[in-house]
């Protein structure tokens, strides 16, 4: 058994990890089929980013390094396919006002028929990359674009990383698909009727 006396922690200890299977990847490697692919996009990603966990703020969270990450993952979109993309705080839905989105952005000079969403991801950024299709955590959350806005036709789902040089972007196309947007609009109906319900008998208390 070869020994590495660094510290724990330290950035030398990371970039070690980083080319090394451990305990922690065992886990998924000796769990379901998925928790095994998953486990193989976390060791390629570990494998092709540049530097560590110690280089970013250990205090930031995933949706912190997103806010911070989106205006140079638009921009670099917009070098990519040469499109403007015009960014818009909130949109509420027509038919329900309670329903809306906060969307990343709209492709200018489009009608407002494509629009886009931004992910910057760890291994989920490599997982968009080998299987051009958006990561099931986020599926309702695109489909929610779409639900909101009846005229929208296409999404564009951006992954970026900069951590990964060799495919810092990718970009995924994403078509209406009316089932899911009608599922998504009665699920919400059903649910927002619900939360109505419980209010009318907390008021009344």
């Amino acid at each position: 058994m070869k020994k590495y006396n660094v510290e724990q922690r330290s950035p030398e200890w990371e970039q070690l990890r980083k080319t090394h299977l451990t305990g922690t990847a065992l886990k998924g490697i000796m769990g379901t089929p998925r928790a095994r692919q998953e486990a193989i996009y976390e060791v390629i990603y570990n494998r092709l980013r540049v530097g560590t966990d110690s280089d970013e703020d250990e205090y930031e969270n995933p949706m912190q390094r997103g806010t911070r990450l989106e205006p140079e993952a638009i921009a670099a979109f917009e070098f990519e396919t040469g499109m403007k993309v015009e960014q818009i705080g909130l949109c509420e839905d027509d038919e329900n006002p309670a329903i809306g989105q906060s969307p990343d952005g709209y492709i200018a000079d489009t009608d407002d028929t494509e629009a886009i969403e931004v992910k910057s991801m760890g291994k989920n950024h490599i997982k968009l990359w080998l299987t051009n299709e958006v990561p099931d955590e986020y599926e309702w959350q695109v489909v929610q674009y779409f639900v909101v806005n009846p005229k929208l036709k296409k999404l564009y789902f951006v992954g970026y990383n900069p951590q990964i040089p060799i495919h810092p972007i990718h970009i995924i196309e994403v078509e209406r698909d009316e089932e899911k947007v009608k599922l998504a609009r009665e699920k919400q109906t059903i649910f927002l009727q619900e939360v109505d319900a419980i209010l009318s008998n907390i008021i009344k208390l």
